[in-house]
């Protein structure tokens, strides 16, 4: 089993990252009929949340206790304030700027932000140097951001 979750997680990865364009323009398009990106980062959220509650119960998964969700930090409980903002600022600004750019400056964001969790091993992260190799890769993509800005 292990394997195959291995191998399946490459090729899903890459599709859900592929899904993050498509998402982009597919709450845009609510928000400019609504009217209201925040109301169409809301649907998104409602919508995501009503297939994964029947995905919950298609499986049959166990509910988690109250006890042991008390025990979560409650930093754990802002995923989804994180996914909101994330969310609509690209309902907002990604029409503008285009997709691939919009793409562009998300990953170079999510690198700079991965490797500052991996630096200081900050929620669960174990701790990780900032190498040559991995600052070049950020300055790669954000080159990558640039030449997409520019031509």
């Amino acid at each position: 089993m292990e394997v195959c979750m291995n191998w399946l997680g490459v090729p899903l990865t890459l599709l859900a990252g592929a899904m993050l364009a498509l998402q982009i323009g597919v709450n845009s398009t609510l928000a400019r009929n609504a009217g209201s990106a925040l109301w169409a980062s809301g649907a998104s959220f409602v919508v995501g949340s009503l297939a994964l509650g029947l995905c919950y119960l298609g499986l049959r998964l166990p509910w988690p206790g109250v006890e042991a969700l008390r025990a979560a930090p409650a930093w754990s409980w802002t995923g989804g304030l994180l996914g909101a903002f994330y969310v609509t600022t690209l309902i907002i600004f990604a029409p503008r700027i285009g997709a691939t750019l919009a793409l562009a400056l998300v990953i170079a964001g999510q690198l700079t932000g991965a490797l500052l969790l991996d630096r200081f091993g900050l929620f669960g992260f174990a701790p990780q140097a900032i190498t040559p190799g991995r600052l070049a890769g950020l300055v790669m993509i954000l080159a990558g951001a640039v030449l997409v800005r520019r031509f």
